[in-house]
């Protein structure tokens, strides 16, 4: 009977001692952010909080990256320590296309939600826009925008609608419809 007892007070012993360190290295170790949000994403305001909200909770260096040089394509990464954490691209496209055709060809996703209207298509993780150029003095074309997270950056919905519709707005007020050439 005493050799249990022993057994159960080193068995508790050991356990007291492994919470007192798993405390210790949670509070000691606990990762943070310490890069600073971007207000901006290829020279276009971004909601700062709805980015937070997609960017990693840790990091200690946040990067921004801009490739192409013309309004016809561009492609912005942001990248944490590193690692690209979100992409958002823009391009110029033949008109007719839909956000959600545009969603599910490039990443699969089968059931998006929709903003103003359907010209925004967006889940947790990823959202496409349209911006429609139409009208005697602009080519018919279509703008579109994609936005991507990649891990360790985080996945959120409402974050990721409030990112897509606010940028697709301060696109639409730059008045990106290219004139139609005279021949």
């Amino acid at each position: 009977m005493r050799h249990k007892t022993y057994i159960l007070r080193g068995v508790s012993a050991g356990v007291a001692a492994a919470a007192v360190f798993a405390a210790a290295g949670c509070s000691a170790d606990e990762p943070r952010r310490e890069f600073t949000v971007p207000k901006a994403l290829c020279g276009v305001s971004v909601p700062v909080d709805a980015l937070s909200r997609l960017l990693p909770a840790s990091g200690k260096k946040l990067t921004t990256e801009a490739d192409g040089s013309t309004d016809d394509v561009l492609l912005c990464k942001i990248n944490v320590d590193d690692v690209m954490v979100l992409a958002l691209s823009r391009e110029r496209i033949v008109a007719g296309d839909s956000a959600r055709h545009i969603l599910y060809t490039q990443l699969r996703i089968t059931q998006p939600k929709f903003a103003e209207g359907t010209s925004i298509a967006y889940a947790d993780d990823a959202a496409v826009s349209l911006l429609k150029c139409r009208g005697a003095d602009v080519q018919n074309e279509d703008i579109s925008t994609l936005v991507k997270v990649l891990k360790p950056a985080r996945s959120d919905e409402s974050a990721m609608k409030s990112l897509i519709t606010d940028y697709t707005a301060k696109v639409k007020k730059q008045g990106p419809c290219k004139k139609r050439s005279s021949y």
